[in-house]
């Protein structure tokens, strides 16, 4: 695949600064539009920072935000238990505070409904370019890291049951074709879950246009066919400015500077300390996830298709032949420190619901920031500060949303009328 783009017009030179996913296909969908793009990254490969151990779910029928009514019901017995998916840990900072505020206030339905509407919107554009990029990858390639398994949720308590349909009756009209299926079902279409049990189950939802890929190698794919100029292990020290205020660029942390016409900031959670300087604030709050990715070594007892478990918030997909495990949430700013009760937990969990299809005596821990907004919806568009756009804020969709949110980017860039209304994602900051 590659993007083949015209040659570069006069004032079309963008520097993108951060290739993980959201980057990459950033890099990619301006690159189709005949920009010149530099991709800039502290890592030293594309993908390898809070997208190297993402849980490798396409989840474009399932991007109901965090904020919601049930999640602020549940946060005090959350917030109270040792094991509790959700832990925070209040920071003194007042963009902190305020973003807590704003989160709260959009745990209500109408805020909910409305957020839930403009992600499903983005998501459909996003499975779309996704689909057109890897159709364009020679030789099969694509193969190797996609897949199409269908996704099942397990509900673990019967008593969720009339919410979850009112959820699905809801979604059907945005286009989602999923089923609420009994126990029985789940088990017969997940082998594996009938192969071990799978613990108690409720009942489920089956999705089976629902994705996995690796979100590492994809970020590496788009990276290198976008055809950008790839400056890697070269982290990023501050935004430049002209004598006008105009953002033309950026300096390196060895001195050297890159002068672009343009200047996005995918950089995921860093996008807040590269903005501050400018003054600017924008509401993203890191929220550190897990994941662990193990061997599989009976390949009938691990899941086929992409699984979640609704009880305890873990996402499961296999990649080939490891079986990669994600979940928790944890609010305490930039620390990247790993807890190892967490990931001791993730194995746990697999060995409960799917016993003896992975070794554990070899996992592949990982812990990585996910750049959240307080109401889910990225942040995409120009800033207030001419020369810089932002492609920031997807929280634990930045995988889903990637390829969505970059052809809006590029296309508000070009001047185009996006494919989906922007409003929804305008910048704050």
């Amino acid at each position: 695949m590659h993007a083949s783009p015209a040659a570069p017009a006069p004032h079309r030179r963008a520097c993108v600064i951060g290739a993980g996913i959201v980057g990459a296909a950033t890099a990619q969908a301006l690159a189709e539009r005949g920009w010149q793009v530099t991709l800039v990254d502290a890592h030293g490969h594309p993908g390898q920072g809070e997208s190297l151990g993402n849980g490798a779910q396409l989840s474009y029928s399932y991007v109901e935000p965090l904020a919601t009514p049930d999640a602020l019901r549940a946060l005090p017995r959350w917030l109270l238990s040792a094991d509790s998916p959700l832990r925070w840990h209040p920071q003194p900072r007042w963009s902190h505070v305020r973003w807590l505020a704003d989160f709260i206030t959009a745990c209500r339905w109408r805020t909910v409904r409305s957020t839930s509407e403009s992600l499903l919107s983005l998501a459909a554009e996003s499975r779309r370019t996704l689909h057109r990029w890897l159709a364009a990858v020679p030789g099969g390639a694509a193969e190797t890291l996609h897949a199409r398994p269908g996704k099942l949720v397990i509900y673990r308590k019967p008593e969720a049951r009339a919410a979850v349909q009112r959820q699905l009756a809801w979604q059907r009209d945005w286009g989602c074709e999923q089923s609420l299926v009994e126990a029985a079902e789940c088990r017969r279409l997940e082998p594996a879950l009938a192969a071990t049990g799978g613990g108690p189950i409720g009942f489920g939802v089956w999705t089976p246009s629902e994705e996995v890929i690796d979100a590492a190698r994809l970020a590496a794919l788009l990276a290198r066919s976008s055809g950008a100029t790839l400056r890697l292990g070269q982290p990023v020290q501050a935004l430049l400015r002209d004598a006008g205020g105009r953002v033309c660029g950026a300096r390196l942390a060895t001195g050297e500077t890159l002068e672009a016409d343009t200047v996005v900031l995918a950089a995921g959670p860093g996008t807040v300390a590269l903005m501050r300087p400018l003054g600017g604030q924008p509401p993203i709050e890191p929220i550190k996830g897990y994941s662990v990715t193990l061997p599989i070594v009976d390949a009938a007892a691990a899941p086929r298709a992409s699984i979640t478990d609704n009880g305890r918030k873990l996402v499961h997909a296999r990649l080939g032949d490891t079986l990669r495990v994600a979940g928790f949430a944890e609010l305490r700013g930039m620390n990247r420190a790993m807890d190892h009760r967490r990931i001791e937990a993730l194995c746990q969990a697999v060995r409960e619901t799917f016993p003896g299809a992975c070794r554990f005596d070899d996992p592949q821990p990982w812990t990585g920031l996910r750049p959240a907004t307080p109401s889910g919806r990225p942040q995409v568009g120009p800033t207030r500060w001419p020369g810089l756009w932002l492609n920031a804020g997807h929280g634990a969709l930045g995988l889903t949303l990637s390829c969505g949110s970059a052809t809006l980017l590029a296309d508000l860039m070009d001047g185009r009328q996006p494919a989906l209304p922007s409003r929804p994602f305008a910048v704050t900051a």
